[in-house]
């Protein structure tokens, strides 16, 4: 596969948009829901107020919170502000590759991304027209829009301390993707190291470095995140050892607990009572 494919087939980006419009006054946007947003500003200036922070935004842009985070928008022109809002699901829950190590806010300013045009146009064409099936082709752009996004921040290597900084990075994008690929295999430091042509102190540094974690820490978390799924798939945990290169389904069971503090079937339970709380 190549860099991002082991990533989105294996968590799901799902869009929901809900918003759009222009914005007079303040908004505070809800996380009750544990998604996060992503906003696509049309028309500036704005102000983003977080619970440490604001921040200025003066020209148009996108706005993504991969987790949930509780924000609020001020427009500061009397004008207003033109914006198309949507949450953001990934995965199956919050702890994936795809969301840890981001920023809590990344802002992208969309003169930067002048590739995007064609796609933002299609999008405010069908937020600010009225033609049957609206509310699909916006969730289904959108969605589109997301994985834009994350293969620009590839491209631009925009984003530190993250998988994605490490699939961005020529010296051990190898390594990660081989990890992401093969997660059955019988991975060490040194076949991993082999994988960036590196040593494997220099590797195993840099790797920290750039990922946000040790590789072999890195494999397991992969190796657990993919459990998951396939646990939400309904797959029985005795039958995802070989497939997640571990010896035994005990063994496989024991780092899924080391992991996430459960163990597989307490997870499932707890994924069905949450599952069943945002459902009512």
């Amino acid at each position: 596969m190549d860099r991002l494919s082991a990533l989105l087939s294996n968590f799901q980006i799902k869009t929901k948009v809900f918003g759009h419009g222009t914005l007079c006054g303040q908004h505070a946007f809800d996380i009750s829901e544990k998604v996060g947003h992503i906003h696509i500003i049309k028309k500036a200036p704005l102000e983003i107020i977080l619970s440490d922070r604001s921040i200025g935004i003066s020209e148009p842009s996108l706005v993504f919170f991969s987790m949930p985070t509780p924000h609020t928008f001020k427009s500061i022109d009397e004008d207003g502000v033109d914006m198309v809002c949507a949450t953001v699901a990934i995965g199956n829950g919050l702890n994936n590759p795809l969301t840890l190590g981001l920023p809590a806010c990344l802002v992208i300013p969309l003169s930067q991304m002048a590739e995007f045009n064609k796609l933002l146009e299609l999008l405010y064409f069908e937020a600010f027209d009225n033609r049957c099936g609206k509310a699909e082709a916006l969730n289904h752009l959108m969605d589109y829009l997301v994985i834009r996004m994350y293969r620009y921040a590839i491209q631009e290597n925009l984003i530190e301390n993250s998988v994605i900084s490490g699939l961005a990075d020529p010296k051990i994008s190898k390594a990660v993707q081989a990890i992401h690929d093969h997660p059955s295999q019988n991975w060490s430091l040194e076949t991993l190291a082999n994988e960036a042509n590196m040593s494997r102190s220099r590797f195993a540094q840099y790797f920290k470095e750039k990922v946000g974690v040790p590789p072999m820490n890195y494999l397991t978390e992969w190796r657990i995140n993919l459990a998951t799924k396939y646990l939400l798939d309904g797959k029985p945990i005795k039958t995802l050892h070989k497939n997640l290169g571990y010896s035994s389904a005990t063994s496989l069971a024991r780092s899924f607990q080391q992991r996430l503090g459960l163990t597989p079937k307490e997870w499932l339970v707890k994924q069905a009572q949450l599952s069943n709380y945002n459902a009512n």
